[in-house]
């Protein structure tokens, strides 16, 4: 893919909002943190969402067994999800 450009898509964020994104690039994981509004450098505290969108990708990014704990984790519930939207979509 050297040399050509990629396909962009943009997604609006609210000013409160965070958005972790991640993506694979030559079999390797790749993770950015997009935030509707930047942080001021001399805050002392950062708000309780970019906080746990950074968390969550420095463990994606240095905890390998992380990302497998995730798919785990995804993979046992989405039968429980998926439930859920039949009963809504039941009751509707």
């Amino acid at each position: 893919m050297a040399g050509q450009d990629k396909d962009t898509v943009t997604v609006e964020l609210d000013l409160s909002e965070v958005a972790l994104v991640i993506g694979e690039e030559d079999g390797a994981m790749s993770v950015r943190v997009v935030a509707g509004a930047e942080v001021p450098d001399g805050a002392s505290e950062m708000p309780a969402a970019p906080e746990i969108v950074l968390a969550l990708a420095m463990r994606l990014l240095k905890d390998p067994d992380f990302h497998d704990d995730v798919l785990d984790w995804y993979y046992e519930h989405q039968d429980e999800d998926d439930g859920e939207e039949e009963e809504e979509g039941e009751a509707r």
